[in-house]
């Protein structure tokens, strides 16, 4: 998946900003959690190179007839598992098993993103997502399993720039127009979308 080329990048974003708005940031919770099952994601964020560029690590997950979401790209994570006391752990462990590191030792958490309810088309899931924030202290080196087809760290001036931000027809129902990022010949869309809009506008 190639980094894509933003048409024109906005200034800098400094990761002490998003360290500060998630500070003051409060997530929502779903009232009808309780009932669901859940999942959790990682969103790492790193500052790269001599300009210090802010990036963000973003997935492609492999192809799988078994996962609802085979081939899309987004951030890893996975399911609870009984072994997980909350889902930040297993934020922790599923990044650890997909991606070969471990966030308690090269990242630190900087905040948490609001729960998120799965759905298919117009129909939800009985399932949510937790979605949680890392900084890269420490450099690692990402080593995928089978799980994830591709990785690429995507800078944060390409998401903020909306001239950068088009629409799609749903995979399962052309109709249904949704609003995307286009990288590598695939496009970021979903939950993963709604994830980024609320750690970055």
């Amino acid at each position: 998946m190639p980094t894509p080329t933003p048409s024109s990048e906005p200034l800098p974003l400094n990761l002490a900003r998003i360290r500060d708005k998630l500070s003051r940031h409060t997530p929502r919770f779903l009232p009808e959690s309780d009932g669901l099952r859940h999942a959790a994601v990682a969103l790492i964020l790193r500052e790269y190179g001599a300009g210090r560029k802010q990036e963000i690590l973003v997935i492609r997950r492999a192809e799988d007839p078994r996962d609802p979401w085979s081939g899309h790209l987004g951030f890893p994570g996975g399911r609870l598992e009984p072994s997980d006391p909350n889902p930040e752990r297993a934020a922790v462990r599923e990044t650890g098993e997909e991606l070969g590191i471990s966030l308690d030792a090269c990242a630190r958490r900087i905040g948490a993103l609001s729960e998120i309810r799965a759905r298919s088309l117009q129909q939800f899931l009985p399932l949510s997502i937790f979605p949680y924030v890392y900084e890269l202290v420490h450099p690692a080196i990402l080593r995928q399993n089978e799980e994830v087809a591709t990785t690429c760290w995507v800078s944060l001036g390409f998401f903020l720039n909306r001239a950068n931000r088009t629409t799609m027809p749903h995979p399962r129902d052309p109709k249904h127009i949704l609003p995307c990022y286009p990288l590598g010949g695939r496009a970021l869309w979903g939950m993963s979308l709604t994830m980024l809009d609320e750690l970055l506008f």
